[in-house]
């Protein structure tokens, strides 16, 4: 039952529905969103915990009318008097079941005895656990094409992520067992934003956007998971950071590694940016994080992405398919390349001691010139 459930549901509203249920020990626990057609005003909220891990539940939950963007609800005063003719739930009986095809999912919802209605539908969760089904750029398969291509490129249109393995393209959050991103702003922020300001010489304010955005992306580049993904502006530092890890043991012929191509500004002029990972419908949206505390980020000439959707791959292919268009691309170049190809990026000034300021990133290059074999 643990996932990134989503679709939509029918009813007596109708609508999109988006599930994050959580795994521990002995139940499951997560929140439901429900984005009914035509309301702009506010979106309902369910919590919930199970009593045990079995795959058919049955459970009564209250419902919560909150804001869209921010998880702070709307007072039932302000509902009424916004909407006198209008009964809201208070609560609803939950139907939660797990077939082959996805999760089942009814609802009945009350406003105290009084009986609203119900909606139901059948939730995917995607394939994010799955092999990437993205296809590498045939015609570019080497380092020497790779650097013929970007070179002739538009200037400023694109940004790329380099990985050392060909795996879907997932956040650092997501790549964990949990789903629940309510759970992550809530406790996990908090929690690090007391331990984290105690160390740096700037008091993070989390109530600013802008400063928010900086301390997430300090976490991110601190190795904590968070719901971001780290790319650059440079195709030269994203194939650093691809071919940067060097695995124990022999290495295969057949190694590659993925560098992706993603249209930044089609994608910025076309699709709405959203800054926010709850109460919202699934989204992928780029930030542009102010460096503080952090000096990492300008010699990596770094930018972010920070989405709600587990399968961000599935999710930019189906944006792209109802556009017509190709957002994100990728290509393989094989791992064999690397000792070469590195070798260069230094002569270009793209190498751990530049990238990495501090003693660490001496290290880190000198480590490699001294003992690449």
């Amino acid at each position: 039952m643990r996932g990134q459930w989503q679709g939509a549901y029918t009813g007596y509203s109708t609508g999109e529905l988006t599930i994050e249920i959580d795994e521990y020990d002995s139940y499951f626990a997560g929140r439901a969103c429900v984005f009914e057609t035509g309301n702009n005003y506010g979106m309902y909220v369910c919590e919930f915990r199970t009593s045990d891990k079995s795959k058919h539940q049955r459970l009564t939950v209250p419902v919560r009318i909150q804001r869209y963007f921010e998880a702070v609800d709307i007072p039932r005063s302000e509902l009424s008097a916004t909407f006198p003719n209008v009964d809201f739930p208070t609560h609803a009986d939950i139907d939660l079941k797990i077939l082959n095809k996805g999760l089942r999912v009814s609802a009945t919802t009350y406003q105290d005895t009084k009986s609203l209605g119900m909606i139901s539908s059948l939730l995917t969760r995607g394939s994010a656990e799955k092999k990437s089904k993205l296809i590498a750029d045939k015609k570019v398969r080497s380092w020497e094409k790779f650097k013929q291509m970007v070179g002739g490129m538009e200037r400023d249109r694109y940004i790329f992520r380099g990985q050392s393995v060909v795996n879907r393209l997932r956040t650092s959050f997501h790549r964990t067992n949990r789903r629940d991103l309510h759970r992550f702003l809530a406790i996990d922020i908090p929690q690090l934003h007391g331990m984290v300001t105690s160390k740096t010489s700037h008091y993070f304010d989390l109530r600013d956007s802008i400063q928010n955005a900086a301390f997430w992306n300090l976490l991110q580049h601190h190795g904590y998971p968070t719901p971001l993904l780290d790319w650059t502006h440079s195709p030269y530092v994203a194939t650093y950071f691809a071919f940067r890890e060097k695995p124990q043991g022999a290495v295969g012929p057949e190694r590659k590694i993925r560098i992706f191509m993603f249209d930044r500004a089609a994608w910025e002029n076309e699709i709405d940016q959203i800054y926010s990972v709850v109460n919202v419908r699934p989204h992928f949206s780029l930030l542009k994080p102010v460096a503080l505390e952090n000096p990492r980020a300008l010699p990596q000439q770094a930018v972010c992405s920070i989405t709600t959707v587990d399968d961000v791959e599935d999710y930019l292919d189906r944006i792209g398919k109802a556009a017509k268009k190709t957002y994100l691309r990728v290509f393989e170049l094989p791992f064999s390349e690397r000792d070469a190809v590195l070798s260069e990026l230094r002569l270009m000034g793209v190498a751990a001691g530049s990238l990495f300021p501090g003693i660490d990133g001496a290290c880190e290059e000198m480590k490699l010139r001294n003992f690449h074999s």
